[in-house]
């Protein structure tokens, strides 16, 4: 099989996958909050139906991003990073800011709310696929060359920490280490990052005192079951009721006020719940075919500049992934950050769909194809 078919191979598995995981996260989001919805807003569909408008929103944008050239995408990065330090400002501004948890993350519309967060997932990664593959710039030669992509690290995390949002923060720290290792950065400089970043994290844990209390609730969560400790407990309890087989769908106990964010950050303990230990196999192996369809398309790319983005969607999605399951099974501190396609979430349904097209335009992209192909219907 040629590099063409290849190509076109993972971009079909790549998006019937994705919709795998976004039809599991429709009737999970409906199992989890029908209750919750029809309490809230008298209609037991309402999550349901604004997931599905918002993944429809999305099959439209995956269409539509195969037609936009590459070196239009490029040339709007710069921009765009902008734009998304402008949104993360608008955030902290009283009247456009909307609070939820005590974090002023979203920006409110009025119709829907969004979060720039989101946004600037894309953004970031198209910035440092940008700038590692400028002419000329070898980190592996030339470490300096970094200083420019940690100053606007360091202004995106400044603006998330405002917020404050502390698991983006990590996980765009976690995208960028990932991305300069691969861009060749000597082992001794990742070292001295890493040490300056967990430093800091470890700062950010002790002058927050909610932010120890999650962590002693994740080191002890039976021990402090009533305070910070309380989901984690109900989260394990799920995976408990679940066993092997599931308790069946529609049947989990912990949806009923007992599991918080039940269709958002722990609806894969809803799924431990209902569909049991096969349900959670099903999903990790999902999420590890994207990984794996991820890293065969970045092979494929012969420019630095879509080799640097085809390695960065597929590390952020996976990440992201790994971040959320972890929380849910304990493994991990309590983080407000959604499973991608399976969790209740407009603006990050939308992002990660992008993401999603984003790489199947790279799999069948024209320097495969020696600009023998038009932009690849699907």
């Amino acid at each position: 099989m040629g590099p063409i078919a290849r190509g076109r191979f993972y971009r079909n598995a790549l998006i019937f996958t994705m919709l795998m995981l976004l039809c599991m996260g429709l009737l999970m989001i409906y199992t989890s909050s029908s209750i919750t919805a029809e309490l809230k807003f008298k209609d037991s569909l309402y999550f349901v139906k604004k997931q599905a408008m918002f993944g429809s929103l999305g099959l439209i944008a995956i269409i539509a991003l195969q037609w936009i050239p590459f070196s239009l995408i490029e040339k709007v990065t710069l921009p765009f990073i902008a734009l998304t330090m402008l949104l993360l400002g608008i955030t902290l501004v009283p009247g456009l800011q909307h609070k939820a948890n005590g974090a002023a993350r979203w920006i409110n519309l009025g119709f829907f709310t969004f979060q720039p967060a989101e946004v600037g997932k894309i953004a970031w990664i198209l910035f440092l696929a940008k700038s590692l593959s400028r002419p000329g710039t070898r980190i592996d030669k030339d470490p300096k060359a970094i200083l420019p992509n940690l100053l606007v690290l360091g202004v995106l995390g400044v603006l998330l920490m405002l917020q404050p949002d502390f698991g983006s923060t990590v996980v765009y720290t976690a995208i960028t280490f990932v991305m300069l290792f691969v861009a060749g950065l000597p082992i001794p400089y990742l070292a001295i990052a890493g040490t300056i970043g967990l430093t800091g994290a470890g700062v950010m844990i002790a002058i927050a005192p909610y932010r120890m209390a999650r962590i002693f609730g994740f080191l002890d969560p039976w021990k402090n079951i009533a305070t910070t400790g309380f989901q984690i407990a109900q989260s394990l309890l799920a995976f408990h009721n679940g066993g092997i087989l599931g308790a069946g769908l529609g049947e989990s106990r912990q949806k009923l006020g007992f599991l918080p964010e039940a269709h958002t950050d722990f609806i894969l303990s809803v799924i431990g719940e209902e569909a049991g230990l096969i349900g959670i196999f099903l999903v990790i192996l999902c999420f590890a075919y994207i990984a794996w369809l991820g890293m065969k398309i970045t092979a494929l790319q012969t420019e630095s500049y879509k080799k640097y983005l085809a390695l960065g969607l597929s590390a952020f999605i996976s990440i992201q992934a790994i971040v959320n399951m972890g929380v849910a099974m304990g493994l991990a501190p309590t983080k407000g950050m959604s499973l991608p396609f399976v969790s209740f979430g407009s603006s990050s349904l939308l992002i990660f769909m992008l993401m999603i097209g984003l790489l199947a335009k790279l799999a069948v992209s024209t320097d495969l194809t020696h600009g023998k192909t038009s932009p690849a219907s699907l």
